[in-house]
């Protein structure tokens, strides 16, 4: 790092704290120290905090899973504000506080990249400080601010730091049931757990929430989402470091849980985001006990962050779940091969007329599989990303294509196989690239099995200077999902559900390229007013085709 890189990311470090010192501060060393206690008159005019002396601990770059880290001495009688700032290219950071044997001082493990701690006495004489990327990657700096006792509760205002027991999710009392639940939830599921973090997240249909998680060589990870009354259809999504889609939680109940297996240490993130509302939930994470793998139900809908199995195995596994879950008929395989890392492997393709679902399952030793359908002038038809295993969905009438395929991480055998549907709504054919994303959105969250189930589509055309609209009739004690998927030229997709009677939003959701909302009538006080809807289309940027499509579910879905 440039000495110039450095200055600029340490005054971003000092301007984005509430309080600031005015005294120069020092290159970080393997062990901070604060500076002398200055005179009130060179507080800072924000807090008026007595001796706000300032150390940097670290400053690095790195990328999701990465930790920044530094050693920190508090006087015994003082209290610190610890605090971590990222780059614009870093979009979540914790912070994690340890005493040197090993104890637990602090963490903020919230969905944000401006964490920050407040360590009181009694608390150790020398404190471990580490910021974890947990999505993106970028300069990350560490820092830490001596705060007198008296002015604590003043600095975590300003700072935003929750008092301990705000709302915790550790605390049974804040949520009532939870352990019967969960204890209920693991016998469903088999195999033998042990607790690794209990923590209350904030949930809102506007705003994904994402928390890090690591699963273990070996072993498998239980992220289990219960959420408070106040928000409704939970998506869980689990991502690799590099922003991959591993797998999603089944949209079944009001709770949500994913189980992730791996064959060797992984990072993983939890995107959370409710389709409706706005409220907390709780996030249980758990991992099996060493040896008990192999007691786990085998019903139960296990996520592989990475292949376990020759690909024989992983082509069997997936023809199982497709025949059990999607009510798919063997598919054709078209082709196997090996692939290398940082070498692409292209491969003709002939598909039928309508929409195909396009498998490509990498086997053991392979990590990380991307994949792109062209047509044979070069257009994009669809793209898609994996651990192990991607899906595309590729629409159109009869003729070639070609596949493009790449391992990310590590070099292995892969086959595509293919599942043909002819019985689709035309303008799935018209629209072939908005098309593979609403499809691929649409079946990765459960909401559909396969493309012929999606009824019927509405094209629009939409561009970032225009709204569009579609009126919505939900039944009473039903729910009406709307999926939107944008084409070539749109970037930004969002669906705003209101009500017809009042024009009251009722949900709100946002993607890149596709995304989705729900509307539920359920009340019987407020069936009238959610009975008629509407939902509104817009793009951020760019104009062009998008599809909407439309769904009827139950409340539980």
């Amino acid at each position: 790092m440039t000495s110039l890189a450095r200055w600029k990311l340490l005054v971003l470090l000092l301007l984005a704290a509430a309080c600031r010192s005015r005294a120069p501060t020092t290159a970080s060393a393997p062990v901070g120290h604060f500076g002398p206690v200055r005179s009130a008159r060179e507080t800072s005019p924000l807090l008026a905090i007595s001796a706000p002396n300032t150390n940097v601990l670290a400053i690095d770059a790195g990328v999701a899973g990465d930790r920044i880290s530094g050693l920190l001495e508090i006087p015994s009688d003082q209290c610190a504000i610890l605090i971590a700032r990222a780059g614009a290219s870093v979009e979540d950071v914790d912070l994690l506080a340890y005493g040197e044997d090993g104890s637990v001082v602090g963490t903020d493990e919230g969905p944000d990249k401006t964490p920050a701690l407040l360590v009181c006495p009694p608390h150790p004489a020398r404190v471990w400080v580490a910021a974890r990327i947990a999505a993106g990657h970028g300069l990350v700096a560490v820092g830490a601010q001596r705060v007198a006792p008296a002015d604590a509760g003043r600095a975590a205002a300003v700072f935003g730091i929750r008092a301990e027991g705000d709302v915790s999710a550790a605390n049974p009392s804040a949520w009532p049931g939870l352990d019967e639940r969960l204890e209920a939830h693991r016998r469903e599921i088999g195999g033998t757990w042990q607790d690794v973090r209990r923590v209350a997240v904030p949930l809102d249909a506007r705003l994904p929430t994402r928390v890090s998680a690591q699963v273990e060589a070996g072993r498998c990870l239980d992220a289990f989402l219960s959420p408070s009354d106040e928000v409704g259809h939970l998506e869980l999504t689990v991502l690799d470091a590099g922003g991959a889609i591993v797998g999603r939680a089944a949209s079944t109940g009001r709770e949500r849980f994913a189980l992730v297996c791996s064959p060797l240490d992984t990072s993983l993130s939890l995107e959370l985001r409710p389709q409706s509302g706005r409220g907390l939930g709780v996030l249980v994470l758990s991992r099996t006990r060493s040896g008990s793998e192999s007691t786990l139900d085998a019903d139960v809908t296990r996520i592989e962050a990475f292949p376990e199995r020759p690909i024989e195995g992983e082509l069997a596994a997936l023809d199982a779940t497709l025949r059990a879950r999607n009510g798919y008929t063997k598919g054709r395989r078209l082709a196997s091969a090996s692939l290398e890392v940082g070498r692409r492997t292209t491969l003709p393709l002939v598909l039928p007329a309508g929409c195909s679902r396009i498998d490509v399952v990498g086997g053991r030793p392979l990590r990380g599989l991307e994949a792109w359908a062209w047509t044979p002038s070069g257009t994009l038809l669809s793209h898609a990303r994996g651990g192990g295993r991607s899906t595309l969905f590729a629409c159109g009438a009869a003729g070639p294509a070609r596949l493009d395929v790449e391992a990310t991480l590590r070099p292995g055998p892969f086959s595509v196989v293919l599942h043909a549907e002819s019985d689709v709504p035309a303008p799935l054919l018209a629209a072939p690239l908005a098309a593979g994303r609403l499809l691929a959105h649409v079946v990765e969250r459960g909401v559909l099995r396969k493309a012929s189930e999606i009824g019927q589509v509405h094209e629009l055309a939409l561009s970032d200077t225009e709204l569009k609209t579609l009126d919505l009739t939900v039944p009473f004690g039903r729910c009406v999902d709307v999926a939107l998927a944008l084409g070539a030229d749109g970037v930004g997709a969002e669906v705003r559900l209101v009500s017809a009677a009042t024009g009251a939003e009722i949900a709100m959701a946002r993607g890149a390229h596709a995304t989705s909302a729900r509307v539920c009538s359920l009340e019987a006080g407020s069936a009238e007013s959610n009975l008629k809807s509407r939902a509104e289309f817009r793009v951020a940027s760019g104009s062009g085709k998008a599809l909407v499509a439309t769904r009827m579910l139950s409340p539980t879905r």
